[in-house]
């Protein structure tokens, strides 16, 4: 993971200001693009790429089919990841600030945490690697949390993961939600 000032350039809102990346962290295949949203004063838009292709805005969807694909073939070690992610949620404060040294020091703190070795046997299944899923997770919940106060759709779509009887229907109808929590 290499993490930098932001370069790239990305229409954004409802009034389609170009605006520049706050911060850019790079991984092997996938790079996140953090920009300054609009939402709430601290507001945080997350965007992705892979390689060449477009930027994306990372839905709940998304990681949740990525990470029904890893729990189907190791169930135990996925699990542990989402354990470790729910961790994190749990703990997930707001953002005070949306600068680029606030934003570095919060995925730094959060790599500390992460045991990309430990973890590594999942990237074979599915399209992420669990460290940019480690990173894009976490910051997906501190924009959930810096938004709203009561935010739990992040939290409830794991615990849903969790559960012994998945009810497939009832996580991806969560993750599908078309509202921002």
């Amino acid at each position: 993971m290499k993490i930098k000032q932001g370069t790239i350039k990305q229409k954004v809102g409802r009034r389609h200001i170009l605006k520049t990346a706050i911060i850019e962290i790079n991984f092997e295949n996938f790079d996140i693009y953090v920009f300054d949203g609009e939402l709430s004063e601290f507001d945080i838009l997350i965007k992705y790429k892979e390689n060449d292709s477009r930027l994306r805005t990372p839905k709940h969807i998304h990681w949740v089919v990525d990470i029904l694909l890893k729990q189907s073939k190791d169930k135990k070690l996925t699990n542990d990841f989402l354990k470790l992610l729910q961790n994190c949620w749990k703990k997930c404060a707001p953002l005070k600030e949306n600068d680029f040294d606030t934003l570095n020091d919060f995925v730094v703190t959060c790599w500390e945490k992460f045991d990309y070795s430990m973890y590594a046997p999942l990237d074979k299944y599915g399209e992420y690697s669990t460290d940019f899923l480690f990173i894009l997770m976490n910051l997906l919940s501190v924009q959930e949390k810096t938004n709203r106060s009561d935010a739990y759709m992040f939290g409830k779509i794991i615990d849903e993961l969790l559960e012994e009887e998945l009810d497939i229907f009832k996580i991806v109808s969560t993750a599908g939600y078309g509202g921002r929590a």
